[in-house]
């Protein structure tokens, strides 16, 4: 265990008072409150899972961004998350779930046999996940541990006063919401308090397409055609890399030829400083692989909002379309033929 026993031990009690309390009962996923790091200053922001009776958690949203993309993902609509269920995993957070023991993961067995606890029935055995892009949710470390501490004691006092209150979670000013601060007292942290403040902006880094000016060039030179390309970013299944180590996620990048069926290129990116920068790598790469055969395609098509943005500023001198639908059928074919290889043994 990375944090000290007594830090497990509490937040594993804190757990336990949540789950008796089951605040999923009157709480909804977008009923959402702040809490103010005591020490960073940073804000997370608590949204309690369950009131559909599935997955039971609480999660923290870590900072502003983190809050606006669970909020744009929870309007979504559901077949986007059933398409690609990495935009969960991509968004910043901690959270405590409760789980059948068959889905613990080793760490959380081992956590519990060295703390003495048992549990008995279905949701009941805690577990503590750590959210990062690139990342296959992980372990917690110790700043983490007491972080994800202080939400579910916040969450104890929170819940039930939402419970009698409903309007508790918003201001009287307009875009005022909830945020509880721990009071400074004489150089020291006193008690905590309900304080009501403006929703911080969410900042969006741009994204840093990058591409040959090359392979621009030669597909000029290419004679235009009225093929299609259906291209689609999606993350690989299954963790990358070694025993011990937080593992990676791998995105693969799949390019079909529309007109025959056949899968035209496909590639593996890794977000290794932000999923901006992964985000970049793709007109670039796409470029590539079309210029070497010389196909100067009609039309590119995609299923994902986040690639029009950056395919069509590589593609505007080309008279290349990009154009969004809402379902590729054929490249959803190979996309769930890859996926199905990909069951059957790891990428490395």
């Amino acid at each position: 265990m990375d944090a000290n026993r007594l830090e497990w031990e509490r937040l594993v009690n804190a757990a336990v008072r949540i789950k008796q309390l089951a605040p999923w009962e009157w709480m909804q996923e977008d009923e959402v409150f702040g809490i103010r790091h005591p020490e960073s200053g940073e804000i997370g922001f608590v949204s309690v899972m369950g009131s559909l009776g599935q997955h039971l958690a609480v999660a923290v949203y870590l900072g502003p961004r983190a809050l606006a993309e669970f909020l744009d993902l929870h309007q979504a609509p559901p077949d986007v998350l059933n398409e690609y269920p990495e935009y969960l995993l991509e968004i910043p957070q901690l959270q405590a779930s409760f789980e059948d023991r068959a889905d613990l993961e080793n760490w959380d067995r081992q956590l519990l046999r060295n703390l003495n606890r048992k549990f008995r029935g279905r949701k009941a055995w805690p577990r503590f996940q750590s959210f990062r892009p690139g990342f296959m949710p992980w372990q917690l470390e110790p700043e983490e541990v007491r972080f994800l501490t202080l939400v579910l004691e916040q969450l104890e006092d929170v819940a039930p006063r939402l419970h009698k209150n409903q309007g508790l979670l918003i201001g009287k000013e307009p875009g005022t919401f909830l945020l509880r601060s721990c009071r400074k007292e004489a150089g020291s942290t006193g008690g905590w308090e309900d304080r009501y403040e403006n929703l911080p902006s969410p900042e969006h880094p741009p994204v840093p397409v990058r591409w040959d000016p090359g392979d621009v060039k030669r597909l000029k030179r290419a004679a235009a055609t009225r093929e299609v390309i259906e291209l689609d970013l999606f993350m690989f299944p299954g963790p990358i890399g070694g025993k011990g180590q937080r593992p990676q996620a791998g995105y693969i990048l799949l390019a079909v030829h529309a007109s025959s069926n056949l899968v035209f290129g496909v590639e593996t990116l890794f977000i290794n400083e932000s999923l901006e920068q992964m985000l970049g790598l793709v007109p670039g790469v796409i470029l590539s692989k079309l210029a070497d055969p010389g196909l100067r395609p009609k039309e590119i098509h995609v299923q994902s909002s986040r690639l029009v943005g950056v395919l069509e500023a590589a593609f505007v001198g080309l008279s290349t379309k990009i154009v969004l639908k809402p379902s590729l059928k054929k490249l959803r074919a190979a996309k769930r033929e890859m996926l199905a290889h990909f069951a059957k043994g790891p990428l490395y």
